[in-house]
């Protein structure tokens, strides 16, 4: 049987010519969805400009630290630069992000996070440390900021504002001394999911800027002995509340990466409950669990941490060890 001219749209097999399904191609039903339509790309095109502009506004945002802010108690050539170095290395581990040899690295380049690089903070061709004053290594290790005054990308400085004075300097003393590395990296480019993070705030660590004057006053020097205390300074300034949690209870966090592990509970009766010493020394040093399985060298650096002397270790195990769930809950919430 033949037809002339275009018909309904015919959808499976069908026993005669009744059985056909008719799209709403034209009439009252196609208005409808075409407003609908209209409606849904609105809402959609305005929390898009709303969220570019939010996060903007905070990119952009100035903050000034009174000089007095910026001054260290102690100058860097007092302290000596070895300290500096095993912060740097062993510790704060800024090769992480940095690169080997500290001049620069990829952070992010997709199309939704954005092209993230950190700094080349040597003082080659492209470094920061070419232009950088003390006051600046101040202003951007414990506030977050850059000389302008705005905030700096994924640098973690709520945790490296427990910095003494004293170590502070150290690290200074050693950053300007390093060798030169001409490296010009990429100009930042913030994207979609990124800019959503800042201006919901669902990821702090991203947006590195901290109010002038919030957090406790830093101290002058900080002992270092086999105690809970430096071993809680050791953890705030090696940033494992980044992965593990303001209380250290773990769980996947708003900078986890596709396919991340959650990172375990560091408290009693968590991941560690059945560990020794020796088993968090080894960890530690050989990334290894104690029934042999590998620690993932991608997302948890235990390379650097070989670098902590046995005091240090000892001390980081000890803080651990005097946690329980509500003390985690109370420092997590006086961190906030």
């Amino acid at each position: 049987m033949s037809r002339s001219g275009p018909g309904p749209l015919d959808v499976g097999p069908r026993s005669d010519a009744s059985r056909r399904v008719r799209l709403p191609i034209g009439g009252p039903s196609s208005g409808r969805w075409r407003a609908i339509g209209l409606v849904l790309f609105g809402l959609m095109l305005g929390s898009g400009v709303a969220i570019h502009a939010s996060s903007e506004r905070a990119l952009q945002r100035v903050v000034a630290i009174p000089p007095e802010a910026l001054d260290l108690a102690v100058a860097p050539e007092a302290v000596g630069r070895e300290r500096g170095r095993h912060l740097a290395t062993a510790v704060a581990q800024c090769h992480f992000c940095h690169g080997s040899d500290l001049a620069g690295a990829e952070l992010a380049d997709d199309p939704l996070i954005g092209r993230l690089w950190a700094s080349n903070l040597t003082a080659g061709r492209g470094g920061i440390g070419r232009h950088y004053e003390r006051r600046d290594w101040v202003r951007a290790i414990r506030h977050g900021l850059a000389p302008d005054g705005r905030s700096l990308l994924l640098m973690p400085s709520a945790h490296l504002a427990a910095l003494s004075d004293e170590d502070l300097a150290s690290l200074i003393g050693w950053l300007e001394a390093l060798p030169p590395v001409d490296a010009e990296r990429p100009r930042r480019r913030v994207g979609w999911l990124a800019r959503l993070a800042i201006a919901t705030g669902r990821a702090p660590d991203l947006f590195a800027a901290r109010e002038a004057g919030s957090g406790q006053a830093p101290e002058r020097s900080v002992r270092a002995e086999a105690t809970a205390r430096y071993g809680r300074y050791l953890v705030d300034v090696g940033g494992c509340r980044v992965c593990h949690r303001d209380d250290l209870s773990g769980g996947l966090h708003p900078l986890s990466l596709p396919g991340e592990p959650p990172p375990p509970d560091l408290r009693p009766g968590g991941a560690l409950a059945a560990w020794s010493r020796e088993d968090f020394a080894r960890a530690m040093r050989e990334g290894t669990r104690p029934g042999g399985e590998p620690i993932d060298r991608e997302y948890m650096p235990w390379p650097g941490f070989a670098g902590l002397s046995d005091l240090e270790i000892e001390a980081i195990w000890i803080y651990l060890r005097s946690l329980d769930v509500d003390e985690g809950r109370a420092l997590a919430s006086a961190m906030r």
